[in-house]
């Protein structure tokens, strides 16, 4: 699918423009469908384009210094319109923008020293000129007349990947993860909209009226498209509406229609496009499309139908669907009415599968193409063949040597996972099947093979296929894995482990790459966003923890001790074992008789010892008579 970055239609969608991953820009006639300009800038591959946007540029250039009022009444009463010209800006990963003039088919100027890094964002208005930013965390406002720049600041912690020009020309709109609103004057934060866990690709303000003013985001990996009212008297945290997509947005075109009615058409990476009729009126719940538009091909009056993707779409002013559908290779551009009869609208288009004629039409538009200024010093590149984004070098195939005469099915198979277990005296390679498997895949984009390759918890499988995985393939399969971590628990769970066995095997390419931030931004957002929660699950976790433990505790205060004892004593009872005779059970005599026993005893201990003293004097006595 396209970029979304490097593919525009301009502004009055006369020209649409394509830069892929070759270096090479592309200019359409959208009326005719014409390819009208093939430009190949120096050094193309060690710098390629990184982003495109649409100048319309004048003499009177906005932000230039502006001519003495003589020639500016000299220049008026010659001519009351002024010369525009169409120029597309391309951003480069080396920092530099270069400016084609469309109707001179050469490079009218080339602005540097403003960005040290990949240039990551471009925004154009009338009034104000022309703005950059870029992977330093600068923005840079342009001085088109002198080739120099104008106004620099620093733009914040993060990479700003989107920018957006007010219709006034005194407000920025930059976008990171999070959105903000600049003054131009001063160059501060007026406002800021957070909501989005990823990238922002996608910034339009929409002006209905004199007072009211809407902004519309769209970011990676996202399904929706985000609505903000921009008033700098409200600060809502959430967004007044959603706008709910089928897939992630290639490309947006918004216009305003009659009755402040906002019209907005966007295509999606599943090849679709969709169309949303909104009216602001405080609607908060998700919108559906109003129409649905998808192109198929009727290949020979088949009863199969291919689906032909739908790579970008444009508003015109009487509210048709100017579409781009096809392939770079050969492009189609189609105004089509939208009809509301039903919310789906299939264009059935005929194929033409005739070689001899689409070679003859592809030499014939070459031929028509304006022939383009030749740079000084040119150093351009060998060609490649780019294999998902990584270039490497082409071989060229002997198609006179006889090759393997197997079926297609048969290859598969030999192939497949059970192949050494089926081959009997084979020594099991499953992990070098496995990568075959794997890059067979991540080529032709086969969602079965890729399920079947990358559904496994074999950890030592998954090291061995990681081992022999070339280097030209670590960037398709990160993307993979990155959708497979934004799935379910056990898809994510499944990718967390090829992540971790990729980094730590193929760790120092990825560190010498100069895109590794770019590549592995989107997982490092989603982990992100995923630790913002983890705080909050903890407090739950220990709330259920505090709740159960609390019911635990009273369950075993009302349970009985002996009931889970291992050993029980029991005194024997004294009425089952008979009592001595002499023995006196005092247990069964009252406290009344108890004290009356005391006392008798006490009298008679008395009475024993004046007997005693008694006798004792008789004794005395008589010994004395003796």
């Amino acid at each position: 699918m396209a970029n979304t970055g490097r593919s525009a239609f301009s502004q009055d969608g006369q020209y649409y423009a394509f830069c892929g991953n070759d270096g090479k820009l592309k200019i359409w006639e959208t009326a005719s469908g014409r390819l009208k300009h093939e430009y190949t800038p120096n050094r193309h591959l060690s710098s390629p384009c990184s982003v495109i946007g649409w100048i319309s540029a004048s003499s009177q250039s906005p932000g230039n210094v502006s001519p003495s009022p003589r020639k500016r009444r000299k220049r008026k009463s010659i001519s009351e319109d002024v010369d525009h010209k169409t120029i597309v800006a391309m951003g480069s990963t080396n920092g530099k923008v270069t400016l084609y003039d469309v109707a001179a088919a050469s490079v009218s100027a080339t602005l540097e020293n403003g960005h040290s890094s990949a240039i990551t964002a471009i925004a154009w208005s009338a009034c104000t000129g022309l703005i950059t930013a870029a992977n330093d965390y600068h923005i840079v406002e342009w001085n088109l007349q002198e080739n120099g720049i104008k106004c620099k600041w620093k733009s914040g912690q993060a990479k700003v990947t989107a920018l957006a020009i007010l219709s006034n020309g005194k407000s920025l709109l930059s976008a990171e993860r999070i959105i903000k609103w600049w003054n131009l004057a001063t160059k501060h934060v007026i406002r800021t909209f957070t909501g989005h866990a990823n990238h922002v690709n996608f910034l339009h303000p929409i002006q209905v009226d004199s007072t009211t003013t809407y902004l519309i985001s769209s970011a990676c990996a996202d399904s929706h498209l985000s609505v903000w009212a921009l008033d700098k008297n409200k600060n809502d945290k959430a967004s007044i509406a959603t706008l709910a997509l089928q897939d992630e947005a290639t490309s947006i075109s918004i216009l305003v229609a009659k009755e402040l009615q906002i019209v907005v058409l966007v295509t999606t990476q599943s090849g679709q496009a969709q169309l949303f009729e909104y009216q602001p009126n405080g609607h908060t719940k998700p919108l559906k499309p109003s129409l649905n538009i998808a192109v198929a091909a009727d290949v020979n009056q088949k009863e199969t139908i291919q689906q032909i993707p739908i790579l970008a779409g444009y508003l015109t002013e009487d509210e048709k669907l100017l579409l781009a559908y096809g392939s770079y290779l050969n492009l189609t551009f189609e105004k089509v009415i939208p009809d509301f009869s039903d919310k789906v609208q299939c264009l059935i288009r005929s194929e033409k599968l005739d070689t001899k004629k689409v070679k003859e039409k592809k030499e014939e538009t070459i031929s028509k193409i304006k022939p383009t200024a030749i740079e000084g010093d040119v150093e351009y590149l060998a060609p490649v063949t780019l294999f998902a984004g990584v270039g490497v070098p082409t071989q060229k195939r002997n198609r006179t040597t006889s090759g393997s005469q197997l079926l297609l099915k048969d290859r598969l198979e030999n192939l497949s996972l059970n192949a050494d277990v089926n081959t009997p005296g084979r020594t099991p390679t499953k992990g070098a099947n496995m990568t075959q498997l794997l890059m067979q895949a991540l080529n032709s984009k086969d969602k079965t093979i890729l399920t079947t390759v990358l559904f496994t918890k074999n950890e030592s499988v998954i090291r061995s296929t990681i081992t022999r995985l070339p280097v030209e393939a670590i960037t398709p399969l990160l993307k993979e894995l990155t959708i497979m971590l934004q799935g379910k628990t056990y898809a994510s769970k499944i990718a967390v482990m090829w992540l971790q066995t990729l980094i730590m095997t193929h760790a120092a390419h990825l560190m010498s790459r100069p895109d590794i931030a770019e590549i592995l931004s989107p997982i490092l957002s989603f982990i992100d966003a995923k630790l913002t929660l983890l705080t909050a699950v903890q407090r739950l976790k220990g709330r259920v923890s505090l709740i159960t433990g609390q019911i635990s505790q009273a369950n075993e205060e009302h349970k009985d001790i002996t009931e889970d004892s291992l050993l029980v004593y029991q005194d024997p009872d004294s009425s089952d074992e008979g009592a001595d005779k002499d023995d006196v059970d005092l247990s069964s005599e009252s406290d009344d008789n108890w004290e009356e026993m005391s006392d008798q005893d006490v009298q008679d201990e008395e009475d024993n010892r004046s007997v005693k003293f008694e006798d004792d004097d008789v004794d005395d006595n008589d010994s004395i008579h003796s």
